[in-house]
């Protein structure tokens, strides 16, 4: 009977995906059920959007990295380049793309937006010559370039009060700056900004048909050094305050973290959060123990901290346990080689992890060896995960990201959901 089940879900998964009209190539239209994860590949930083099962919108992080910059800092590193092109900036990119898979029946804007640190691959880089918003208040790049083609009701950030006050410490930082113009602008013309509350779950929720999706649960796993406990909506801290400089902090494990669950399938995201502390790398703190006991195992992630080596340690992947790995990547050391080889190895269920990159560079596929990229999904392109059947199974699509019109590439799936 188990196996007769198992087999008539999967049955009607595969149905629902195949019986959508729609050209060779072309990603088939969401509709209601469905919870879709984009994973958005500008070249330029994070940026990930989905649409839930009743079409509640949200997106996370919105990146436009100074590439020129980080290229003549960082030589030999290599950034990669702006996808599809430079005839448009990366939150144009974003916007473009996110027009192409918004829900039939909904008007331009995004419902929620999420942005898990105050890094300019997160949310944008602002510099004199960046253009300015039709309204004169601030200046277009990353986040804000998004909100100009399609403007977001709900923002979410890390708060403006940790481990300082952020607007006297980033005060002389013109994107920072900027984004306070931003918020203070748009917060008088529907905009509704607050800092993610550690453990609630009832921040970020379905807007239009919750009753019909009881099993659709958005958790704020982590925000600076809160974690939620795993009971009710209470948190701990996962580091002292004490411990964290007050000069010269690094943000990156302070972002926000969230944990999706829709039945039976979950997902985790959690920006740039470190698992590695010491002389190497500077301000980092090891917050991954106390996220992995919060998140438990999932069905499918995005790397922390675009899979570099201090994030995403052999204990965080094995607690974790994912089947689907995503990693954003936009450099030419991204993914680390030690977390490269962790990912090709079987997950504590003993089945290979499903691993995406949705931009690999020559330089890092060499220092890698093919004995690991082989054993990739793929290599470059945004990718999605479709999840359908309330939780019960899901499909992965890969894109070009060369292509303004989206195109699929590769299909995976669909899979019952274990």
């Amino acid at each position: 009977m188990l196996m007769l089940k198992r087999f008539l879900i999967l049955l009607l998964g595969s149905a629902l995906l195949q019986n959508q009209a729609h050209a060779q190539g072309s990603l088939p239209a969401w509709k209601e059920g469905f919870w879709d994860i984009h994973f958005i590949e500008t070249g330029a930083g994070n940026a990930s959007f989905m649409v839930f099962p009743d079409g509640t919108t949200m997106l996370v992080d919105a990146g436009d990295l100074n590439k020129n910059l980080f290229d003549t800092k960082f030589f030999p590193l290599k950034s990669t380049p702006i996808l599809p092109g430079r005839s448009k900036r990366p939150g144009q990119w974003i916007s473009s793309y996110i027009k192409q898979v918004m829900p039939g029946n909904r008007k331009a804007g995004i419902d929620y937006a999420l942005i898990t640190h105050y890094h300019e691959d997160h949310y944008g880089q602002i510099n004199r010559n960046s253009i300015e918003a039709t309204n004169k208040a601030y200046q277009l790049s990353g986040l804000t370039d998004v909100d100009e083609e399609l403007p977001i009701s709900k923002l979410l950030d890390r708060g403006l009060d940790y481990p300082v006050d952020l607007r006297t410490y980033y005060s002389n930082n013109p994107t920072f700056s900027n984004y306070l113009k931003f918020i203070g602008h748009r917060i008088k013309n529907g905009l509704t900004h607050e800092a993610l509350q550690a453990g609630s779950s009832k921040q970020i929720c379905l807007l239009f048909n919750a009753k019909a999706f009881p099993g659709f649960v958005v958790r704020n796993i982590k925000s600076n050094n809160n974690v939620w406990s795993g009971e009710d909506e209470k948190t701990f801290q996962c580091f002292p305050d004490a411990s964290m400089p007050k000069n010269d902090f690094n943000e990156n494990p302070l972002s926000n973290a969230i944990k999706i669950t829709y039945g039976k399938f979950s997902f985790y995201t959690g920006g740039d959060n470190t698992g590695y502390e010491g002389e190497a790398f500077p301000g980092r703190k090891n917050v991954e123990p106390a996220i992995a006991k919060a998140v438990g195992k999932i069905t499918a992630m995005s790397l922390n901290h675009h899979g570099n080596r201090d994030a995403n340690n052999d204990a965080f992947i094995k607690s974790l346990s994912p089947d689907v790995v995503v990693q954003q990547s936009w450099c030419s050391d991204q993914p680390g080689q030690d977390l490269a080889f962790r990912l090709v190895e079987k997950n504590t269920r003993d089945d290979s992890i499903a691993v995406f990159n949705t931009h690999m560079q020559q330089e890092t596929q060499a220092y890698l060896g093919a004995w690991i990229t082989k054993k990739f999904k793929s290599l470059h392109g945004h990718v999605v995960i479709r999840v359908t059947n309330q939780g019960n199974a899901y499909q992965i699509f890969v894109l070009d990201e060369n292509k303004e019109k989206l195109e699929v590439v590769k299909t995976f799936g669909p899979y019952l959901t274990k």
